[in-house]
């Protein structure tokens, strides 16, 4: 697995899900050589309430070109960098902004 590989898919990701939920105001990449990590800032979601950031994952699939495991979650913009990360995701200061510029 190239950690290039895994950015382009996060990417494509992003791109995507901003384009069918236009609310998320900012899409950032956690890098990883396992899976794409990415949370999304949408202000339209509950408040969490155990301050953990919990990520939804989805298995790959080759067949619709996305061949690694994604884990996504939304967190409202004011918990950026407020948040406990996943275990293995590092910390805040490892998240990359992507945007739609690229």
């Amino acid at each position: 697995m190239s950690r290039k590989e895994i950015e382009r898919q996060a990417r494509y990701l992003a791109k995507d899900n901003r384009a069918v939920e236009p609310s998320i105001s900012n899409v950032y990449w956690f890098p990883s050589d396992a899976e794409v990590r990415l949370i999304e800032l949408i202000k339209e979601i509950p408040v969490s309430d155990d301050r953990r950031v919990h990520p939804f994952y989805f298995r790959g699939s080759k067949k619709h070109k996305l061949p690694f495991r994604s884990a996504i979650a939304m967190i409202r913009p004011e918990e950026f960098k407020r948040l406990e990360l996943p275990e293995d995701w590092g910390s805040w200061a490892d998240a990359q902004e992507i945007t739609d510029a690229g």
